[in-house]
Order: structure tokens, then C-alpha cells, then sequence
């Protein structure tokens, strides 16, 4: 290549890092100038705020203050106001939309990590005889949304230059060494997309040493990895079929074990049921779950094993939460809990799926419910229309799940202390995601009312024949 070449190479390189860097470095001083902007101002609306709140609270005034709220929501970019005592309970409370009263605010969080289009704010006030209390605000942030955008709608002609810039330092390495190195890339690509599919490169007009020491070593890599990769299958695969073995042969000894312990406890006297109950019962409960252990591994392997649903039928999800709720009565009853049904008033759409499956994790989420809720709770299984589908929910009143666990619940063998409310070594949650999804619904957890956790799927409803 010629050196005029190589200098308009290098200035454009060279021009191009400088626009891009000066264009970035704007935007970021001007995107900070905003956000800092828009903090003094929440910042000083707050101490103003306060200042009218202890000044009226001293008085009683809390009516008056309630109008000034409303005033102040009105003229300003205030969404929300509220101020409570020292125990949470809201006194007054005002925005411009009644919806946003019941959200929790989150105050102390960035303005660069809003995403509700509400900048929370929060502070102490002295709320007179009431003593200490804290007044919230909430700010919108469309004004400053449309700030960033007018930014960087600013940055585009500098950055035009750049991308020019770059588009001809592209253009120039492309004829420059773009062919040479495109068959080596591809097959650099085909590697990583399929190992066991790798087959060697020729050298030979590729270009000089560098790109022929390039090929070799992709050679010796690829070889590599093919071979690995095999290797790892097998492995993978002589796994499976062991684990599959010891699951399937552990189920008739422990069915001979349950059946022994209640022959066992039938056949003990009253003074020896008296005595013993309670261990005939702990063994009874422990064989059980070791048997619902074993039935979630067996049902996980043949969900990863096949990629499609080997039956298919139309499942009517409200006789079958009804039939799960019967058979969970006596067992809750026990406990002293109690099982409710919450079905709609007219027919539900038919969904297509293996009635089994869908069976399956009714009963691994109502035995969590039944599980992890206290004597005298309850657990309510509901079912619902939703958007041309059925909606399968299971609560209870227990203590909840929290929410930094929920995104990692349903995956298989997650342990951590918040695990205890789903029991076990993590199977069930995951069974009954992969159920779920395989027959093409969403499955996920939220909160109870008034407290516990509430596991819900939802399924597409089955199509018109």
C-alpha cells in the first residue's frame, strides 16, 4: 500500500478518536450538569416543604396543609407529597394523580436509575404534638428525560464527523487486509457455533508468516476443542443415563419402606401408638418427601430429554385446581390450615398440555403453600381467564418470599437461606418451570394479601380446531 495510504489511515484514526472522544465528553458534562440540576432543585423544594409542614403541624393546621399540598402539585412537577408520622401511618398525602399515592416511594435512589418516571425524595419534620414524622416527595422526571434527549440530539452533527471518520478508516482496512483475513474469521465463527464440526484450514494463500502462524494455531485449538467436546458429551451423557438409573431404582425401596412403616403403625397397640406417633409420623412425612424428590428428578430428566410434550390433550385447569384442593383438605387439615377455592362464575378456555404435568405443579406449589404456612393459615388456589388464556394461582399466608430471591427461585438447585420456604434441594420450582414453559406459558411469584407469597402461571389457551 502506498503511503499516501497508510497517512489518510492514521489522520482519519487519529480524527476520528478525537471527535468521539470530545462528543462523549460533552455529553457526559452535560448529562451530570442535569442530573446535579435536578437534585438541588428536589433538594431545596424539600427543605421548603418542611419548613411549611412544621410550620402548620405546630399549629394543627393540617387541613390548611393539605391545601397548600394540593396547590403546590398543581403549579409545580411534583407528583406526589405525603406526610407521616413516626410510625408510617400517612397524615396528608396529595398528588396529581390518585393512583401514585399507593406506591412506595424509594428515596436515595439515582436519578440515573429511575425508571417509574418518579424522583423520590424524603426528609425528618417535626410534626408538633405528633412528634418526629417524614415528609416524601416525588418528582417527575419528564422535563429532564427531555433535557437528555435535547442533549444528545445536540451531539449528533459531531458525531456525524466521527462516524464518517470511521467509516473510511473501515473502508481502508477492509481493502487493505479485509480479504485475507475474512476465510480465517468464518472459520473462526463456525468453531464457536458447532466444535464437533471443525475442520482444518489451509494455509496456503493466506497472506505472510503472521497469518500462516494464525492458522496453525487455529488448527491446533480447533483440533483441541473438537476432541473436548466429545469428550464432555460422552461424559454428559454416560451422567445422565447413571443418575437416571440410581433415581428409577431408588423408588422401590423407598415404596417398600413407606408401605413398612404403615403396616408398622397399624400394627402397634394404643400405648405404643401413644409413644411412638409422632416418629411413625416424622418417617411417614421423610419418605414422602424423599419420594416426591425422586418423582421431580425422573420428570426433569424426561423434560430435558425430549424437546416436545409426548402428551397432549385438552386440560380444563379449573377441574383440575378443584380435584388438587380435595386432595390437599385432609392434609391441611391436619395442620389446622384451611384450603379455599377462588374459581370465576363462568367457563375458563381449555388450554392443550399433558394433564399430568400441569397436575404435577398444581401440587409441588399447594404442598409448598401447605408446607410453609402457619397452623390457622390458609392457602387459596384460584383460576382465571387472562388475554385468551387461563391464569393458575396458589397463596398462602405464610412468611413470604423476599425479593431479592424471586429472580433466581425457579432454578434448579438454587440454596440459600430463602429456599427454606420452598423446601427441599430446589427440584420442585424448577420442574414446574420447565413444565410451564414447555407448554409455552410464564410462571412467576408475587406477593399475597394481606401477607405471604402468591405463585402464579399462566397458559396460552388452546387453539380454535
Amino acid at each position: 500500500m502506498r503511503l499516501s495510504y497508510w497517512l489518510a489511515l492514521v489522520f482519519a484514526l487519529f480524527g476520528a478518536a478525537i471527535t468521539g472522544a470530545l462528543t462523549a465528553r460533552h455529553a457526559q458534562v452535560a448529562r451530570r450538569e442535569a442530573y446535579a440540576q435536578t437534585r438541588r432543585l428536589g433538594d431545596i423544594t424539600l427543605e421548603a416543604v418542611r419548613a411549611l409542614v412544621q410550620s402548620e403541624a405546630r399549629q394543627g393546621r393540617f387541613i390548611a396543609l393539605g391545601r397548600d399540598f394540593a396547590a403546590l402539585v398543581r403549579q409545580a412537577d411534583v407528583a406526589t407529597i405525603v406526610v407521616r408520622d413516626r410510625r408510617g401511618r400517612r397524615l396528608v398525602g396529595r398528588s396529581d394523580e390518585r393512583r401514585l399515592l399507593g406506591r412506595v416511594p424509594k428515596p436515595g435512589r439515582p436519578l440515573a436509575e429511575v425508571n417509574d418516571g418518579i424522583y423520590d425524595v424524603e426528609g425528618p419534620v417535626d410534626l408538633g404534638r405528633r412528634g418526629k414524622g417524614t415528609v416524601q416527595l416525588g418528582f417527575r422526571t419528564a422535563r429532564l428525560e427531555a433535557r437528555l434527549r435535547a442533549i444528545a440530539a445536540e451531539g449528533a452533527g459531531a458525531t456525524v464527523a466521527s462516524l464518517l471518520a470511521l467509516a473510511l478508516s473501515a473502508w481502508l482496512i477492509g481493502m487493505f487486509a479485509g480479504e485475507r483475513i475474512e476465510r480465517v474469521v468464518a472459520r473462526i465463527e463456525a468453531l464457536s457455533a458447532d466444535p464437533e464440526g471443525f475442520r482444518p484450514l489451509r494455509a496456503r494463500g493466506l497472506g505472510g508468516s503472521e497469518l500462516t502462524r494464525l492458522v496453525k494455531a487455529f488448527n491446533r485449538m480447533g483440533a483441541g476443542l473438537k476432541a473436548e467436546t466429545a469428550r464432555r458429551r460422552q461424559v454428559e451423557a454416560e451422567a445422565r443415563e447413571l443418575s437416571a438409573m440410581l433415581v428409577h431404582d431408588l423408588k422401590t425401596p423407598l415404596t417398600v419402606i413407606r408401605s413398612g412403616i404403615a403396616l408398622l403403625a397399624e400394627s402397634a397397640d394404643g400405648a405404643q401408638r401413644r409413644e411412638h406417633g409422632r416418629t411413625f409420623e416424622l418417617l411417614e412425612m421423610s419418605t414422602a418427601r424423599l419420594q416426591r424428590m425422586v418423582e421431580d428428578v425422573l420428570q426433569l430428566a424426561k423434560l430435558e430429554e425430549s424437546a416436545s410434550l409426548r402428551r397432549l390433550e385438552l386440560v380444563d385447569l379449573t377441574a383440575l385446581a378443584r380435584a388438587c384442593a380435595k386432595d390437599f383438605e385432609l392434609v391441611a387439615a391436619d395442620r389446622r390450615q384451611r384450603v379455599t377455592l377462588d374459581l370465576p362464575a363462568g367457563p375458563v378456555p381449555p388450554v392443550l398440555g399433558d394433564p399430568a404435568l400441569l397436575r404435577r405443579v398444581l401440587d409441588n406449589l399447594t404442598h409448598n403453600a401447605v408446607e410453609h404456612t402457619p397452623a390457622g393459615g390458609s392457602i387459596a388456589l384460584g383460576v382465571a381467564a387472562a388475554d385468551g388464556g387461563v391464569e393458575v394461582s396458589v397463596s398462602d399466608s405464610g412468611p413470604g418470599v423476599p425479593v431479592e430471591a424471586r429472580p433466581d427461585i425457579f432454578r434448579k438447585f438454587y440454596q440459600t437461606d430463602f429456599k427454606r420456604h420452598v423446601g427441599n434441594v430446589g427440584l420442585g420450582l424448577a420442574l414446574c418451570e420447565k413444565v410451564v414453559a414447555r407448554h409455552g406459558g410464564t410462571i412467576g411469584i408475587a406477593d399475597a394479601a394481606p401477607r405471604g407469597a402468591r405463585f402464579y402461571f399462566v397458559l396460552p389457551g388452546a387453539p380454535e380446531p
